[in-house]
């Protein structure tokens, strides 16, 4: 009789202890399910820090560059869940410059400028990516286009000036 008590409170308490692990493995689930864009944007910016405070100041590029892929994948998947996410967009296109992959950094930032078009700053950011790559007619364009948001005499005297380089510049000397 007791060996037949014993043997249900074990057989009671195996099954107590599987349900529970049950549950916190599906709760664990749930919770990589329920993850959002914010959540990958600021693992994102977590590894893009690394990479770009502490990485490359002391000169550990390969540490620095390893971040930066990853930084990249997590915002990658902050966009697949939200394709709208300006912080995304642009911190996606803040990795792609340091890496200097100048052109999709300029396709990231023409993404924010889509989703958030009065961001002046966005545009001359845009622009100088462009020029990175000697695309000079876009980065123009770019310079053209923030003009159109601003009645500010001294910002639309400032991007007249960015324009002015771009044209020296993509003439030959």
């Amino acid at each position: 009789m007791m060996l037949k008590k014993n043997c249900l409170l074990f057989l009671l308490t195996l099954a107590v202890f599987v349900l529970s692990f049950l549950a916190i493995c599906s709760r664990g689930d749930a919770q990589e399910v329920h993850k959002d864009a914010g959540y990958y944007n600021e693992k994102g910016m977590v590894y893009f820090n690394k990479g770009f405070y502490e990485g490359l100041p002391k000169g550990k590029k390969e540490e620095a560059s390893q971040n930066f892929e990853r930084a990249v994948i997590a915002f990658k998947e902050a966009i697949a869940i939200n394709k709208n996410s300006v912080y995304a967009h642009r911190n996606l296109a803040r990795v792609y410059y340091v890496q200097k992959r100048y052109l999709e950094a300029a396709e990231q930032y023409r993404k924010v400028t889509d989703l958030s078009p009065s961001d002046i700053d966005t545009y001359v950011i845009t622009a100088l990516a462009y020029t990175k790559v000697q695309r000079y007619a876009e980065a123009i364009e770019q310079l053209r286009i923030a003009k159109t948001f601003t009645a500010d005499e001294t910002v639309i005297e400032k991007l007249d000036g960015y324009i002015a380089k771009v044209e020296q510049e993509k003439s030959p000397r």
